[in-house]
């Protein structure tokens, strides 16, 4: 996870790692990041030998949801089922390919690069 947040140190202003567990093939790793833009991305990834339950929840600076990309199987009409993100309000859900750290900070540096000016 480190090396994820160094490649995308650009955009990240601090970051605070609340839960990492490790133990065999478990894993739980529950984090907040803040962007330079004062945006948050709430993590929480857990691995469980072969099943994985994520969300990552990101908002604006005044708390209102931007998206949140989860994994929940509440969604079966999504083309990507379990896999889906809120885009703008929890009703409003959309297929997702995007399902990692590294490709949810991919679309986040390019959403607030596209905002910063130069």
């Amino acid at each position: 996870m480190l090396n994820v947040l160094k490649t995308f140190r650009s955009i990240i202003r601090t970051y605070a790692i609340e839960l990492f567990e490790r133990e065999t093939n478990r894993k739980r790793i529950k984090a907040t990041l803040t962007f330079i833009d004062g945006s948050k991305l709430f993590i929480k990834d857990y691995y469980f030998g072969s099943e994985r339950k994520y969300s990552y929840h990101w908002v604006d600076i005044n708390g209102n949801l931007i998206i949140r990309w989860d994994n929940a199987p509440h969604w079966r009409q999504v083309p990507t089922f379990p896999y889906h993100k809120h885009t703008g309000s929890p009703e409003k859900v959309e297929s997702s390919l995007e399902m990692d750290l590294n490709e949810i900070l991919s679309v986040i540096k390019a959403k607030i690069s596209s905002k910063t000016p130069g």
